[in-house]
């Protein structure tokens, strides 16, 4: 990547249906308070900031020293630079994907809730968090009524995952 190459970052719709349905949008409290414990302020940055260019254009199409510069990442954009490692994380975690014509990332306008093993590797200001957010957006997708069985199962689902922590802690005191 040179430094005044164009970056180009296309919003598209994640590939799992689920997702889809209950997914977070890139502008939700959610991406920044509990993504970026697994993926870094820088990625979380990034995925903040391309909402607001794709109000401007879509694609967004921005030049890779200016992009770098905006998230505070200082103008270095070589393959070893931050910018690179932070593009290469966003793909890393499924948050975005290569371009199929090699022009930039397809960037998946909404983000999945932390996994159950990111959720355990987390703080516990995080896990709270997540706890709290989720279920509030849960909530949320339920009062819509078109999603009351995806609800009631990911509802399942953290319990499940709050009973295996709460095991898991229990275990740790012995």
């Amino acid at each position: 990547m040179e430094r005044d190459d164009l970056l180009w970052f296309t919003p598209v719709d994640h590939p799992d249906p689920r997702v889809q349905r209950v997914g977070f949008d890139l502008d939700d409290p959610y991406v920044e308070q509990c993504w970026s414990a697994v993926i870094g302020p820088s990625s979380v940055l990034l995925l903040r900031r391309l909402p607001v260019l794709w109000v401007a254009e879509v694609p967004a199409r921005i030049a890779a020293s200016e992009l770098s510069q905006s998230i505070g990442l200082g103008a270095g954009v070589g393959e070893r630079s931050r910018l690179a490692n932070t593009l290469d994380r966003v793909v890393r975690f499924g948050l975005a994907r290569p371009a199929t014509d090699s022009t930039g990332l397809d960037v998946y306008r909404q983000v999945p809730p932390l996994s159950p093993r990111q959720v355990q590797r987390s703080s516990t200001w995080t896990r709270t968090t997540h706890e709290r957010l989720f279920a509030a957006h849960l909530q949320d997708l339920a009062g819509r009524g078109d999603l009351a069985g995806t609800v009631a199962s990911l509802r399942a689902r953290m319990d499940r995952l709050e009973n295996t922590r709460a095991r898991s802690l229990g275990t740790l005191g012995r």
